[in-house]
């Protein structure tokens, strides 16, 4: 599990959500986003980018509007007097599920191949729009909570343990297409973070143990190599799942 205090401590580092964090706890009540962008000065988009990571690290809570009038309501925003926990995102786990249905009911020559290429592709996107962080490792282990897998980088930052699944029913009745698609994801959103790890291999656990992801060198690993290249070589590994 990602240590909470250190998640904490990522989050508030920008004085930007410290001060907006400040500002709602002095308003104690629920605040829209262009108020919150005009009191602290800042550009409504960027506003925006730091709320979402103030409600992601559970100190700040959003809910809509209550209003009579047409068109979506705005959502307000409001200090949590005690943070919430983290959870894992509903809406990445779901779009897991859902590729999954749509995209491999169907018998295919390559399944994990594709698979991993398609992980790759929305580790990608996930990071995509990311606003950058100097820490890489930090970054990849608050998505991989996001996203339902609770992280834990070991001590000499090399490896990452996986101690969920968030879609552990589907890997158990498709581990060629799930495991694979969860490494190409792994793959595709540290690659896209700024530094210099990639995800080189995955260690198939015991039964009932974790998977552990270990990571290498972008620069020494081969361009041939699918955590360095676009490469679609096959990389299933029957990873067992409790």
């Amino acid at each position: 599990m990602v240590d909470t205090s250190v998640s904490a401590h990522r989050t508030l580092s920008s004085e930007s959500r410290v001060a907006i964090l400040e500002l709602l706890e002095e308003r104690g009540a629920p605040v829209p986003l262009t108020e919150v962008a005009a009191a602290v000065g800042l550009h409504v988009n960027t506003v925006r980018e730091h709320l979402d990571r103030l409600v992601a690290g559970g100190f700040v809570g959003s809910e809509p509007e209550a209003s009579h009038r047409r068109g979506r309501p705005r959502l307000l925003y409001r200090a949590l007097e005690t943070p919430a926990p983290v959870v894992p995102e509903v809406g990445a786990s779901e779009h897991l599920k859902r590729a999954l249905v749509l995209g491999y009911g169907r018998p295919m020559d390559c399944p994990a191949e594709t698979a991993e290429r398609d992980g790759r592709a929305l580790g990608a996107d996930l990071v995509r729009d990311a606003p950058p962080q100097g820490d890489q490792l930090g970054a990849f282990a608050e998505h991989l909570t996001a996203l339902g897998f609770s992280p834990e980088v070991g001590s000499e930052g090399r490896t990452v343990c996986l101690g969920s699944c968030p879609v552990r029913d589907l890997a158990r009745a498709r581990p060629e297409v799930v495991c694979n698609l969860h490494l190409g994801l792994v793959r595709g959103v540290l690659a896209g973070l700024p530094g210099p790890w990639v995800v080189d291999r995955v260690e198939t656990p015991e039964p009932g143990g974790r998977c552990v992801l270990h990571l290498a060198d972008r620069a020494a690993v081969p361009s041939t190599h699918p955590a360095g290249s676009t490469s679609t070589t096959p990389v299933y590994m029957p990873i067992a799942h409790e």
